[in-house]
C-alpha cells in the first residue's frame, strides 16, 4: 500500500494497522464469516472503508478558526482509529496524525504523484520532463 500510493516509509506502522483492521471486517474461506463477525455475532458494517493514502480534507471547528482562515485542511488518509470513531489523517504541514470524523475524501488522488523513471535512470516526479516548456495552444473558430 505504500508503494502503491508512493507514501515514505516511516508510515509503515499505519499501513500494517490498516490492513489488520480490513482484513478482519474481510470473509475467510475456512470459517466463510468475517473474524469480526465470528467475535461480536453481527455482520460488520464496512461502508466507511476508504482507499489508504488518499487526500483528505479534514474539517477545522469555528473555534479554531478565524474569519478567513480556509474552512479545512489537507491531510493524507493513514488508517483508522481503534480508540474512538474516526479517520486517522497526517497534516504534512504540522507534522501531526489527527483522529476526526468531518473529513471528505478524493479516492482518486494521491499525495505523492508516482515516479517517472527518466531515460537517464533517475526518479522525478510527474508526467512532463523539466526540459520540455508548456505551450498553450490556440483555438480558432469558424
Amino acid at each position: 500500500m505504500l508503494n502503491e500510493k508512493n507514501l515514505p516509509k516511516y508510515f509503515w506502522a499505519e499501513a500494517i494497522a490498516t490492513v489488520v483492521y480490513i482484513m478482519n471486517r474481510t470473509p475467510t474461506t475456512t470459517i466463510h464469516r468475517t473474524l469480526e463477525e465470528k467475535f461480536t455475532c453481527k455482520k460488520p458494517d464496512v461502508s466507511h472503508l476508504r482507499m489508504f493514502g488518499c487526500i483528505a480534507y479534514v474539517h477545522v471547528p469555528n473555534e479554531k478558526r478565524s474569519k478567513l482562515d480556509p474552512k479545512a485542511e489537507k491531510c493524507i488518509f493513514i488508517g483508522y482509529s481503534l480508540e474512538q470513531k474516526g479517520y486517522g489523517c497526517f497534516n504534512s504541514s504540522t507534522r501531526k496524525l489527527q483522529v476526526n470524523r468531518d473529513v471528505v475524501f478524493d479516492e482518486m488522488v494521491s499525495w505523492y504523484p508516482p515516479l517517472k523513471i527518466a531515460e537517464n535512470g533517475e526518479a522525478r516526479n510527474g508526467d512532463v520532463p523539466s526540459n520540455v516548456e508548456q505551450k498553450s495552444q490556440l483555438i480558432n473558430g469558424p
